[in-house]
């Protein structure tokens, strides 16, 4: 496929492919990470709200660096989870940490946020377990179908960039220095997320839970999603992603301070996103324009 025709509007054919593998790949989202009916209700209601963010006549390369991403992002969840667990328990096992801060989270006033999950109603814990187990992963999915839906992969790459791959290695150093433990782990209490952990396990991997990642990627998605035209989505996406960062306190996982370090990684991801887009960007438009000249002269 040569570059004159990736820049020629999509035709139906075109649209139709893209639309069935986009169908496809989020199909296998679902299958790996086992959503149930809420999960897929949450991402249809959000995705519905696409048309006042739709491109019009996108081009075939658009399309196609669109579903290429979505494609790279179904891989990553198949096989790097996997990864991501052998690195989180070589690092629980380091004996190296440059600080050992449990003593220290639980020291500071109010940084166990007490104030929240002392106060336990059935029906709301339920509610933000299913948020904290299902958000950390849906709240990624939800502006990536939608952006995909509207034909925008530059919104793609934005949200899968400032969401996860640029935060992966921002926040690996503090994992690797920085031994703190989830906040019921410290104090000896139940999980509430009920996530079944051995005592080998909650050593393993129940901790580096400074700055919170769940926080961090919420918080970016929620920075990204107020530019959107659509008001409903912009509403909605404050709603849910708020939900998320108060479910890590409420369930008694993070401290305070992991929150607030979480916020201070979204918003570092989202610059450095923006940043490296925008000189992608021009570099494109002025090899785009040279190329232009050289076929008229």
């Amino acid at each position: 496929m040569g570059n004159s025709t990736l820049r020629e509007p999509a035709g139906r054919l075109a649209t139709g492919l893209y639309l069935a593998a986009v169908a496809a790949l989020t199909a296998r989202i679902a299958h790996l990470d086992g959503w149930e009916w809420a999960a897929w209700g949450v991402l249809l209601g959000f995705a519905a709200t696409f048309l006042p963010d739709r491109l019009e006549s996108p081009q075939v390369r658009s399309l196609v660096v669109g579903v290429a991403i979505y494609g790279g992002l179904t891989w990553a969840i198949a096989y790097l989870p996997d990864l991501w667990f052998r690195i989180a328990f070589r690092l629980n096992h380091a004996e190296n940490y440059l600080w050992r801060a449990n003593a220290a989270m639980a020291a500071i006033p109010l940084n166990d946020g007490r104030f929240l999950w002392s106060h336990q109603y059935p029906p709301l814990t339920r509610l933000m377990r299913w948020i904290y187990i299902t958000g950390f992963d849906m709240v990624v999915w939800i502006p990536l179908v939608r952006s995909l839906v509207a034909f925008d992969a530059f919104k793609v790459a934005r949200y899968s960039l400032a969401a996860h791959l640029v935060q992966f290695p921002l926040i690996m150093p503090f994992y690797a220095a920085i031994r703190v433990d989830e906040v019921w782990s410290v104090f000896g209490h139940p999980d509430l997320c009920e996530r079944g952990w051995t005592n080998e396990v909650r050593l393993n991997l129940g901790a580096n839970c400074f700055p919170s990642m769940h926080t961090s990627v919420a918080f970016a998605v929620l920075l990204l999603a107020l530019r959107e035209k659509s008001r409903p989505f912009r509403w909605g996406m404050c709603v849910y992603a708020t939900a998320i960062i108060v479910s890590t306190v409420y369930m008694e996982i993070h401290w305070i301070v992991d929150i607030a370090g979480g916020l201070l990684l979204g918003v570092a991801a989202v610059r450095m996103v923006d940043w490296g887009l925008s000189r992608s960007l021009r570099r494109i438009n002025v090899g785009e324009t040279e190329s232009a000249r050289a076929e008229l002269a």
